[in-house]
């Protein structure tokens, strides 16, 4: 693996060839349409820690973005 590291796309950037549009996904919203609010999921307390630290993993190499919550 450590022989052919560079073999891999480890970012966005690394996929060389492949149009950036093409490698990410954008949910177009519609303005008029207003949002409605779903019951909150309540997580398993045991996988709460996990989860949040793969998120936050995700967030530091840029993979995923942090978006503001419209009010």
């Amino acid at each position: 693996m450590k022989e052919f590291k560079n073999v891999f796309a480890w970012t966005y950037k690394n996929l060389k060839g492949i149009p950036l549009e093409l490698a990410q996904c954008r949910i177009e919203l519609v303005i008029t349409i207003p949002p409605t609010h779903q019951v909150r999921y309540k997580l398993n307390p045991n996988y709460a820690t996990t989860i949040k630290q793969d998120i936050d993993k995700l967030l530091l190499v840029g993979f995923i973005e942090y978006v503001e919550e419209a009010t």
